[in-house]
């Protein structure tokens, strides 16, 4: 199911840190929680991100920008 503009435009706030997700409304809160995660890239309830492999590819990146 596609999400409607409202549940849309509250994941972009969430997204860019303007809201968070207990700022949502109760009535779209669980579709809103859906297409935030979506978008994340957290396909099941057990994933989560490995923000450690995030941070080492900016750290290499810095590293070779220096040389």
């Amino acid at each position: 199911m596609k999400p409607n503009t409202r549940i849309l435009d509250y994941v972009v706030l969430i997204q860019d840190g303007v809201l968070t997700l207990d700022d949502v409304p109760q009535d779209i809160a669980k579709e809103v929680t859906k297409w935030v995660r979506y978008l994340a890239g957290i396909k099941d309830e057990s994933m989560v991100k490995d923000d450690a492999t995030q941070v080492k590819k900016v750290d290499d990146y810095d590293s070779h920008s220096t040389h």
